[in-house]
């Protein structure tokens, strides 16, 4: 590749079928278009079950990471980076490196000139750094159902702690959400993460908050976007739902139901990390 010639760019996520957390992705897109000048910037998802629902439900095509990358072989680009949208490198993430780094040995005109892959969210040390300083305007902002721009609420931390809430999986990548934990637990008063799906758990989270000896609780997504588990597990009426178990608690709890991907700083982290290996790829292997 080029010094002077931008590559083609996947971003790729698990996806989401939610409408407003895909208009999220989409800004992402437009961001990466503005700051790279590239000549294509696409959005592949990595579950199959969400490709085939968009397709059949409403006829929005979107392509795997697989047929994404042929698609921009077919048409003659020569220079890709894959970047990774997912907040910890899990399997999603696993198995995606797997994917361009099997592609990335085929030589030739079946291959391409350079194939590179952008690491996740947390990736790095500094990356838990940059995320809990990228978050922090974020703390003093309620969304009323999750809609609007957000509102300022300036949070008092001794009366309203902040609750941010993960996915959590079962690969060993978890332990990315017990390191973010302890960092925002250093950088800010009475802000705890948990997760849905691993460790820390809402009982966790829960304990903290009463130790805290607060009275609010502010839920915020610690996820890309703010799709189904935002506003289901998250902020919904279900009484399985962190919003009902809080206030079954005796909290009162308020929302702010913006996802990551809709903070600049925090998009920022990935164009860092894209740009990191759109570096390896200049190096070449």
């Amino acid at each position: 590749m080029s010094a002077d010639e931008p590559p083609a760019i996947v971003l790729v996520a698990y996806g989401s079928l939610d409408l407003e957390a895909r208009k999220t992705y989409e800004r992402i897109r437009a961001v990466y278009r503005r700051e790279f000048e590239a000549p294509a910037v696409d959005i592949a998802f990595t579950a199959g079950f969400i490709r085939r629902r968009l397709a059949g439900g409403e006829g929005t095509a979107v392509h795997s990471p697989l047929t994404a990358l042929a698609k921009l072989h077919d048409a003659g680009y020569q220079d890709v980076v894959v970047q990774s949208l997912h907040v910890a490198p899990g399997s999603e993430f696993h198995e995606l490196a797997a994917l361009v780094s099997a592609l990335g040995t085929v030589r030739g005109k079946l291959g391409f000139r350079s194939l590179s892959m952008g690491m996740p969210l947390l990736a790095s040390g500094p990356d838990y750094d940059a995320v809990s300083k990228a978050l922090a305007p974020e703390f003093d902002r309620t969304t009323a159902g999750g809609e609007g721009e957000g509102a300022a609420s300036k949070r008092n931390p001794e009366e309203t702690a902040v609750v941010l809430v993960g996915h959590g999986t079962a690969h060993p990548a978890d332990a990315a959400y017990s390191r973010m934990a302890r960092v925002l637990k250093r950088d800010h008063r009475n802000v705890f993460l948990g997760t849905i799906d691993g460790f820390p758990g809402l009982e966790d989270v829960m304990a903290e908050a009463k130790a805290a000896d607060v009275r609010r609780v502010r839920l915020l997504p610690f996820l890309l976007v703010a799709g189904g588990h935002a506003t289901k597990d998250l902020a919904g009426d279900d009484p399985e739902s962190w919003k009902s178990a809080f206030e079954e608690a005796g909290f009162e709890v308020d929302l702010n139901l913006h996802g990551m991907g809709d903070t600049p700083r925090v998009v920022e982290i990935l164009i860092e990390h894209t740009r990191q290996a759109l570096e390896r790829g200049l190096r070449g292997p």
